[in-house]
């Protein structure tokens, strides 16, 4: 029991570095996420009318905050089966999406948002339900 809280403790430390390398590298800013939309959208011939570039609901705002949501979801998980409390994984999640969010603050072509820190914690939220809920008819 002891081995596997280290190992998805090992598992949040890691996370957490993927979420500092994605807020420091340039390949993940909103202009690159625009840029694949665009060629996926293109390699597949689909025609839209929804707009790839940053405006409220075009496809970049969409994929980036799903992709918000589903880092920081996943994250809560690991932080959950790591301290095996639900409090501790949504509090370690706030932190470390606030945390991103200040560092994202000093990054060239990024900027620090308080509705991503909100993002990232729906997504926390929706995931330590499920597990709740899992949990609870188990």
């Amino acid at each position: 029991m002891k081995t596997n809280r280290v190992i998805w403790w090992g598992l949040v430390v890691v996370w957490c570095g993927l979420i500092y390398y994605f807020t420091e590298s340039p390949l993940f800013t909103g202009e690159q996420t625009a840029q694949w939309i665009r060629y996926g959208l293109n390699y597949f011939g689909i025609e839209t009318n929804r707009s790839v570039s940053d405006s409220l609901f075009s496809w970049n705002f969409i994929v980036r905050k799903w992709a918000h949501m589903t880092v920081f979801g996943a994250f809560a998980f690991f932080a959950w089966k790591a301290a095996g409390s639900y409090r501790v994984a949504w509090l370690l999640t706030l932190f470390c999406a606030m945390f991103d969010e200040w560092h994202q603050s000093f990054q060239p072509k990024r900027t620090a948002l308080f509705s991503d820190v909100i993002i990232d914690m729906i997504g926390a939220t929706i995931v330590l339900w499920i597990v709740w809920k899992t949990n609870k008819r188990a």
